[in-house]
């Protein structure tokens, strides 16, 4: 009876996983030489740009990026990154930088947030700055209103943990 039910429930899970498994568009980056994956929800339409991938939430409350950069040009892929942000109305307070150093699935990783304001009000910014070889960066931004911060961070965790070294 026990291993009934085991194989009940462990098929139960399978047939339940398998569906989340496929909602999310895997990109392997940069295109030339892949050295990383991270998966984006189908349902945030995800695509590909210049030197990565993007996706925007279904209510636009979240938007999301991750591009390939040079390691030695770290402090312009920043500014890139922030210039891009005031570009699309994104104000940042500099005074409510935080830093942490942390690690993605074995990569080193510097996390820069801010509080921001854009057309619709108050937001909160991420840049995380990601070793991925001697010679190269990934960089992950992301800029969102407190609400969609709150609604989709389970998505957001689940795209920060899908980003996987390739070849290592």
């Amino acid at each position: 009876m026990r291993r009934t039910l085991f194989k009940a429930a462990t098929a139960a899970f399978l047939l339940c996983a398998l569906p989340a498994a496929v909602q999310a568009k895997t990109f392997e980056l940069p295109d030339e030489t892949p050295l990383v994956t991270i998966d984006l929800p189908n349902a945030w339409s995800p695509e590909e740009i210049d030197k990565g991938a993007q996706a925007t939430s279904p209510d636009a409350t979240i938007y999301v990026a991750f591009e390939i950069s040079n390691l030695k040009n770290t402090e312009k892929a920043v500014v890139d990154a922030v210039k891009f942000l005031a570009d699309s109305g994104v104000k940042i307070d500099p005074s409510t930088q935080k830093k942490l150093e942390t690690k993605i699935n074995g990569l080193d990783v510097v996390d820069i947030n801010w509080d921001a304001v854009d057309k619709d009000g108050p937001t909160k910014v991420s840049l995380s700055i990601i070793i991925l070889s001697p010679t190269k960066i990934g960089v992950l931004t992301y800029w969102g209103s407190p609400a969609g911060e709150k609604k989709y961070a389970a998505q957001l965790k689940g795209i920060a943990d899908s980003i996987q070294p390739l070849g290592r």
